[in-house]
C-alpha cells in the first residue's frame, strides 16, 4: 500500500487501498509509527508544502552549469535563517542566456525528512521525496493543456499562488487566511495577474465565483484532510517529478585510494620520528610564546591605559594591590532592544515588513519586504545609519508583482563599539 504525507504547518495523510480512503493528520511520531505498523505500508511519498521550502532565486554572469553547481553552495550559505548544513538543496534553471543564467533554488530542513528516515529502517517501506509546486503544475498542465498560466491552490485556509511559464515555475508564494478574508485574497491575487496569463482556481474554490479565472473543481470526501490528496485521486497516473531538470546540490568529497592512505600514513611516521626532536622543541616554543601573546592581551584588554608590557603577571600583582580588584565589563545589546531599534528605523512613509528575524551572537538575519526595489536601497541606508548595526548587506532580492522581498544580513555591535 502507498501512503501520501503532506507536510504542510501539521502532517497530513491519505492512504488509498482498494475501495478503502483513510485519511487524516498525524500529531506526533507515535501516531505515525502506530500507523505504519497497522498498516503494511510499502510505499511513502513525502510532499513538502511551499510554506515548508525555503526558495531563492540567484543570478550568475556565465551559463555553465557546472561552474554554477560548483560555486553555489558557497553563494546559498548566507541567504537562509539556518546553517547550510541542516538544509538539503536542489535546483532548476528558470531561465539562461549566453551571458546570464538564473536559478531558483528549494532547501528543505533536514530534520523534516530524518524521522521518516529513521521509521523506514523500522518498517522497511521506500520513501519519495517530491515537492507541492511540481504536483499542482503537473496537474493543470494535464488536465488544461496548458504551459503558462498562474495557479491559484485553495485548501482550506491555505492558499498559494505559482507562476508558471513553459511549464518551468518562475515565482511562488503562500499564505493562511482568516476564512473571512480568503475571497478577498483570492480576488487581489487575481488582479495582480499583470502579464495576463490564464488564471487557473484549484481546489476548494465554487465553480464562477470569481471572474478572470477558470475554475478546476477537485471533488473532496468530508473526510479528506487535505484537497491536494484530491489531485492525486483525480489523476492516478500524476507525475510528481518537474517537467524540467532538477539538480542536487552536493558537497565536495574527495576518495582515496586505501593504498594510497597507507602509504601516506606510514610516509608521515618516517618522517615525523626523523624530526620528532626539532618538532618537539618548536612546539614547545611555540606554546611559550602562545601563552605569552594571550598573557599580554588580557593584561591590555585588562587594564587599556597601560602603554608598555614588560611582565605581564607581575604588573597584575601591582595593579591589583594598589587598586584592590579589575573589573572587565563586556555589555551585550538584548534582543528587545534590536527590536526595538527595527521599529523605529524605517520612516512611516516607506512600507516595510519584517517576517523573519535570525539573531546568531553577533549576527543578524532579516527577511524582510516592501514595495518598490527604491525603497530596498531606502531601507538599507536607514539600517547602516543604526549605530548599533554594522556591515550591512542586501542579498536574495526577489521582486514580485506585489511586492519585493529581501535579506538583510547586519552585524551587530556590542554596547562598548557603540559608545
Amino acid at each position: 500500500m502507498s501512503l501520501i504525507v503532506y507536510v504542510r504547518d501539521r502532517d497530513f495523510y491519505f492512504l488509498h487501498s482498494g475501495k478503502e480512503k483513510v485519511s487524516g493528520i498525524f500529531e506526533t511520531d507515535q501516531d505515525i509509527s502506530g500507523f505504519l505498523k497497522e498498516n503494511k505500508i510499502s510505499n511513502v511519498t513525502l510532499v513538502f508544502s511551499r510554506p515548508s521550502i525555503f526558495v531563492r532565486t540567484l543570478e550568475f554572469p556565465f551559463s555553465s552549469l557546472k561552474k554554477i553547481s560548483q560555486v553555489l553552495l558557497e553563494e546559498l550559505a548566507p541567504l537562509f535563517p539556518v546553517p547550510a548544513d541542516e538544509l538539503e538543496f536542489s535546483w532548476y534553471v528558470v531561465s539562461r542566456e549566453k551571458s546570464k543564467t538564473t536559478v531558483s533554488v528549494l532547501a528543505i530542513e533536514k530534520s523534516k525528512v530524518e524521522k521518516w528516515l529513521k521509521h523506514r529502517i523500522s518498517h522497511k517501506f521506500k520513501l519519495k521525496i517530491c515537492f507541492e509546486p511540481f504536483i499542482l503544475s503537473n496537474y493543470v498542465s494535464k488536465t488544461a493543456l496548458l504551459n503558462t498560466f498562474l495557479l491559484i491552490f485553495v485548501d482550506g485556509n491555505y492558499l498559494a499562488r505559482y507562476t508558471v511559464k513553459n511549464n518551468i515555475i518562475i515565482e511562488s508564494s503562500s499564505s493562511y487566511f482568516d476564512p473571512d478574508t480568503i475571497d478577498s485574497a483570492i480576488t487581489e491575487k487575481i488582479n495582480q495577474n499583470q502579464a495576463k496569463l490564464p488564471v487557473i482556481c484549484l481546489g476548494d474554490v465554487s465553480t464562477g465565483k470569481f471572474q478572470g479565472c477558470r475554475t478546476i473543481n477537485l471533488r473532496r470526501d468530508e473526510l479528506s484532510s487535505s484537497f491536494l490528496f484530491s489531485v492525486f485521486e483525480s489523476l492516478p497516473t500524476l507525475s510528481v517529478e518537474p517537467a524540467f531538470k532538477l539538480y542536487p546540490v552536493r558537497h565536495v568529497e574527495i576518495v582515496l585510494n586505501p593504498t594510497i592512505i597507507a602509504g601516506i600514513i606510514l610516509y608521515l611516521a618516517v618522517v615525523s620520528l626523523m624530526f620528532r626532536p626539532y618538532l618537539t622543541a618548536n612546539q614547545v616554543q611555540m606554546k611559550v610564546n602562545e601563552i605569552n601573546r594571550q598573557l599580554e592581551e588580557t593584561f591590555r584588554a585588562a587594564f587599556p591605559d597601560v602603554t608598555k608590557v614588560v611582565n605581564p603577571v607581575i604588573q597584575v600583582r601591582e595593579r591589583l594591590r594598589n587598586t584592590g580588584e579589575v573589573q572587565k565589563l563586556v555589555p551585550r545589546t538584548s534582543v528587545i532592544s534590536i527590536m526595538e531599534a527595527i521599529s523605529t528605523i524605517v520612516p512611516e512613509n516607506i512600507p516595510f515588513k519584517v517576517s523573519q528575524m535570525s539573531v546568531r551572537g553577533g549576527d543578524l538575519f532579516l527577511v524582510c519586504s516592501t514595495d518598490t526595489l527604491e525603497n530596498v536601497e531606502s531601507i538599507s541606508v536607514c539600517f547602516k545609519k543604526v549605530n548599533m548595526f554594522d556591515n550591512v548587506k542586501i542579498a536574495g532580492i526577489m521582486p514580485e508583482p506585489d511586492q519585493v522581498s529581501f535579506n538583510l544580513l547586519i552585524k551587530i555591535k556590542n554596547d562598548k563599539d557603540q559608545s
